[in-house]
């Protein structure tokens, strides 16, 4: 489980979601652009529930660990999706890159070696 931290408000959320989020929000700031992203979450009393976060060139967000939960969400069909937008706005070197789970050679590397800017 991880928290996306927006502002002051924190978010708990599946991992692999919470890094698509992250992967995309630094592709889009990264492109000037923003977007809408709908995220699996609970609200306090437990109950599913989607919060709307706003990510663009503005957007500053973190993620950071959160209690395991045996409820984590998990919506491959969003994190796929994420990880295509990320793509189509130019983002594909953070698509894999913020995944912690990716072991493809590439995300190894930005992983270790991120891209001087």
């Amino acid at each position: 489980m991880k928290y996306v931290v927006y502002g002051e408000n924190r978010v708990m959320t599946g991992t692999a979601i919470a890094e698509a989020v992250l992967a995309y929000a630094a592709a889009l700031g990264e492109n000037g652009t923003t977007d809408i992203v709908e995220v699996p979450t609970a609200d306090a009393e437990g109950y599913s529930a989607t919060a709307e976060m706003l990510l663009g060139p503005a957007s500053q967000i973190m993620v950071e660990d959160a209690p395991d939960d045996e409820l984590e969400p998990e919506d491959e069909d969003l994190v796929n999706e994420l990880a295509r937008r990320t793509t189509a706005v130019g983002g594909g070197r953070f698509a894999d890159a913020a995944s912690s789970h990716s072991d493809e050679p590439e995300a190894r590397r930005l992983r270790t070696d991120p891209p001087q800017v």
